[in-house]
This record gives C-alpha cells, structure tokens and sequence, in this order.
C-alpha cells in the first residue's frame, strides 16, 4: 500500500520532520505538516488524504483528541504519542483509532501501521456498504433556494470545483456549495467511485477505460493512479 497521501500532525518540528522523511523512505508522500487543530483541518479540507498520523498534544487549546473526534470515521487515523499512561490510552481507544504508536518509534513501527489501518479503514467500509449503511437509490441536493431529488441512475459523475460540486445529470448539471469529500461520503459506495482527486463517477454509465481516463457520455475523466487499481476491481472484465 505504498504512495499513499499522509497528514502529519505534530506539534514539534523535529519529529514532525523525522517522520515525514520515514514516509518517503516507506513510498508514500507527506501532504502537509500541521501543528494544530485548526491546520489540521484547513489541510484536510483542501488535500486529497489517505491517512492521519495524529499526535495528541498539539499547540492551542484543543488536542489531537479533539482533532480525532471531528474527523470521526471520514479518515483513518493513528495516535502517534509519548503518553502510554492507562488514562489516555482509554480516551484514545474510545475514539476508535486505527492504531496507536508510542514515542520513540522507527520505520519497522510506522510501516505496519499504516498498513494494518488502511487495510481495516477499507474492511469496515465495505461492511458498512453490505450491511445496508447505503440502501438508498436517492439522494437530495440544495441548490437554488430548493431540495432537488436525483436519483443514481441518473448521475453521472460529480466533479469538484473549488468549494462547489458540479451533479452532472443525463438532464443537467446541478452546483452545490459542498466539498468533494463531503459528497462522496453520502454516495451509495457500490455504485459511486471516486476516481481522482476532483471526480467521482456513476460506475454503471463508463463507456469507455484507457490508460488514465475514462470516458462517460462524452466526458473524458481522468483517472489517477492511486484511484486506478481499485476501479479495476470494481468493474466486470472478461
């Protein structure tokens, strides 16, 4: 699971700085180093992220805890911490990381980690989508001063535009004052697949699969390589 994109954060420099050169060492890049609870999440809402690797004491009022509590089950994240004190491991496992890793730790501590939470994050996505977390056929948007049905089978593909998502029906195209990831968690996940870092598509309406793009209808969508891989899974090849 290398070539990930991982948020670092951390709240001292030095480790933050260490940690980030084990990531490259490990394959997978560091999206941004946060110091706080308010730079978590202002990279959070602009970057693509894979994972968190959270410590708990942070500048400011707020903790890691507090960062962990608002990013809920939206990302994996681990605890990456000096404290093993019986207290604040219990706190911490009531949030419900993906891993906890006391300081000091090295390279054979961080990569089966990251392993270990990505692969349960993806197991527990795909048990939320079979045990009827996502029954709907539907969803409803808000856009101009009005809730508007549309149903799957008539999306095709959601793409982002800054803070705005553009709905891309077979009618017409419907904006709606939301970030990608926002609307992605809302979409039935065995019928919607994110693709690349501003596209999510109806799997049911590709046309087409190349190298790096599908096309739908006659919209020509990117695919990047990290979303490559499990498209291909996801569809029925012969």
């Amino acid at each position: 699971m290398a070539d990930k994109k991982i948020l670092i954060v951390e709240d001292d420099p030095e480790i933050a700085a260490s940690l980030s050169d084990i990531l490259n060492l490990l394959g997978h890049q560091t999206v941004g180093i946060a110091e706080s609870f308010d730079e978590a999440f202002a990279f959070i809402e602009k970057h693509e992220i894979d994972l968190v690797l959270l410590d708990i004491q942070l500048k400011g009022e707020k903790t890691g805890m507090d960062v962990a509590e608002k990013i809920g089950d939206q990302l994996p994240y681990i605890f990456t911490t000096a404290f093993a004190d019986e207290e604040t491991v219990r706190k911490a496992s009531e949030l419900g990381p993906y891993g906890y890793i006391v300081k000091p730790y090295g390279m054979k501590d961080i990569n089966p980690a990251i392993e270990v939470a990505l692969s349960n994050f993806q197991n527990a996505k795909k048990i939320k989508a079979e045990e009827g977390g996502f029954l709907s056929n539907h969803l409803y948007i808000k856009a101009n001063s009005k809730l508007i049905r549309l149903d799957d089978d008539d999306i095709l593909y959601i793409e982002a535009k800054g803070d705005y998502a553009v709905f891309k029906t077979i009618q017409k195209g419907y904006v709606v004052h939301s970030t990608i990831r926002n609307v992605i968690e809302k979409m039935n996940p065995q019928k919607f697949l994110k693709v690349h870092r501003s596209y999510v598509v109806n799997l049911d309406k590709i046309k087409d699969i190349e190298d790096s793009s599908i096309l739908i209808e006659d919209k020509i969508i990117p695919v990047s390589r990290q979303h490559k891989p499990e498209l291909m899974k996801r569809i029925d090849l012969i």
